[in-house]
């Protein structure tokens, strides 16, 4: 019995030679063996076989760790979901130590969407320019050292937070008529505690439901003391990703302010790169010399849009035609993908805007990843780059994907390819490391406002002696927002898509 694969889409079909046999002294051939029954697979069980057959195919680990069978059921049949076959397969990815909080392995980012009986509709691929929800991210802060209080800290442009002008900054005093949205706490030099952990534990649950309903009626204060009323809907809607763009004008020099939430497409003169355009026409027009990048919001997003806003930034700095990114992937994708018109080309630089920077800040934090951490990597060979983050490091994903729709019910997304600057650096596994770490995220200021810790930090460094020492009241809250336990609600991870 000889047994062939049908590729690619994970349907596997059983073809059967049967061999007839005659003997010499017979002038009939016998009767032919009955033939077997095909097998037959249900579609749970050809979605299994899917995931090993495209991470197989597709993983940058396949070669050194994934073994072949001539039959995935021979693999899948030994696991009773989909998940768990990602999971057994990406627990043969090499070891990594540093990832023990992952299964000690390197691939902590392959990952299926649409499980549960979600159908996918295969003529409309996942669009990662759309969000769900109301854009309202917020953590937990105090101002008087005496209760905390949910604080916005990020309101995603484009989305209904944003459209009803909700602000970083903003207290919530109430939700949906409820008013109890206090906890008290004790602060000294060490930072802030609650009194109650329980009772600040019960409140962020209480704020992450609400969040997660239909409908929010939210009571706001603004850090100057008024307050106002809103009501917002829960809906799918365009994320506009640059949600603060600002020049600063000194005696010296001018320096650009570009905050950049996620890496949408830019093709076709659409939206996006509209908005890319004009920001980076406002810098050439007042001759910015330096330019800080906020990207501690940035989970990530498409390729060829780090790709564009890297050359607008590079402008003049980095010579036409020069190596910007290379890519490593498997065997199969190195002889498929990697010519002269394959989707893992080299990349090259083009001078598409007239800056000649003398500096470039990048505001980070933890949450910063993928094609947020490419821009700053391959920046870093011809530019002067310092990075600001709010620990040590940004996330650390070298790695992207492309989506294979299985069976019209699974997305499978598996660790494809990985980034290498010019310079050959690619193993950003633990994120890119701070020239100036530990630089407190101030959610108590808007966007944009020069005594923001991070944003003041990069300013004094471009213009000594220009920013305003911060305020007694900023000084003494400064650590709250940590010590009372981070966000209530954070971005979801965008990834590193090829377009």
């Amino acid at each position: 019995m000889k047994i062939a694969l049908q590729q690619p889409y994970g349907k596997w079909v059983v073809f059967i030679l049967v061999a007839f046999f005659f003997v010499s002294c017979k002038k009939n051939t016998p009767d032919p063996e009955p033939e077997p029954e095909p097998i037959v697979r249900t579609t749970d069980q050809k979605i299994r076989d899917s995931i090993y057959y495209y991470y197989k195919l597709y993983s940058i680990w396949e070669e050194k760790s994934i073994p072949k069978y001539e039959l995935p059921s021979e693999f899948t049949d030994k696991y009773n979901s989909a998940s768990s076959v990602l999971n057994a397969l990406k627990g043969m990815t090499p070891a990594y130590a540093n990832y023990a909080q992952y299964g000690g392995v390197y691939d902590r980012f392959s990952f299926i969407d649409g499980l549960n009986g979600y159908n996918i509709n295969v003529t409309a691929k996942l669009k990662m320019d759309r969000n769900d929800g109301y854009g309202l991210y917020i953590s937990m802060g105090t101002v008087d050292s005496k209760v905390a209080r949910p604080v916005i800290y990020f309101v995603e442009g484009g989305s209904p937070a944003d459209k009803a002008g909700l602000k970083r900054s903003d207290m919530v005093t109430a939700i949906n008529g409820e008013t109890d949205f206090t906890v008290a706490i004790n602060c000294d030099a060490s930072g802030c505690k609650p009194v109650d952990p329980n009772a600040l534990t019960n409140m962020r649950n209480r704020v992450a439901n609400a969040l997660e309903g239909g409908g929010l009626e939210l009571a706001l204060l603004r850090q100057d003391g008024t307050t106002y009323n809103v009501s917002l809907s829960y809906g799918s809607y365009t994320i506009d990703p640059i949600y603060h763009e600002e020049v600063y004008e000194y005696p010296s020099k001018n320096v650009g302010y570009f905050a950049l939430s996620s890496f949408e497409e830019i093709e076709r003169n659409n939206y996006n790169q509209q908005r890319v355009d004009a920001s980076f026409k406002t810098f050439e027009d007042k001759h910015i010399e330096d330019l800080i990048v906020d990207l501690r919001y940035n989970t990530g997003g498409y390729v060829d849009a780090a790709v564009y806003i890297a050359n607008k930034i590079a402008g003049t700095k980095v010579p036409d035609k020069k190596l910007m990114v290379t890519y490593i992937c498997n065997a199969y994708m190195e002889r498929t993908q990697k010519g002269t018109n394959g989707m893992f080309r080299d990349t090259y630089f083009s001078q598409t805007s007239t800056l000649n920077l003398r500096k470039v800040y990048f505001l980070v934090s933890e949450k910063t990843a993928s094609a947020a951490e490419m821009l700053i990597n391959v920046l870093k060979p011809y530019m002067n780059v310092q990075i600001i983050a709010t620990g040590t490091h940004t996330y650390g994903k070298p790695v992207g994907f492309f989506e294979q729709i299985i069976e019209n019910r699974v997305s499978f997304w598996p660790a494809s390819f990985q980034l290498k600057n010019s310079a050959g650096f690619a193993d950003y596994w633990d994120g890119l490391v701070a020239d100036k770490s530990n630089v407190n995220d101030y959610i108590f200021l808007p966007t944009g406002d020069t005594q923001e810790t991070m944003l003041e930090t990069a300013l004094e460094d471009a213009v000594p002696g220009s920013t305003k020492k911060t305020s007694a009241r900023v000084r003494a809250s400064q650590h709250a927002r940590m010590s009372l336990g981070g966000a209530v609600n954070t971005l979801p991870e965008r990834g590193l898509l090829k377009n």
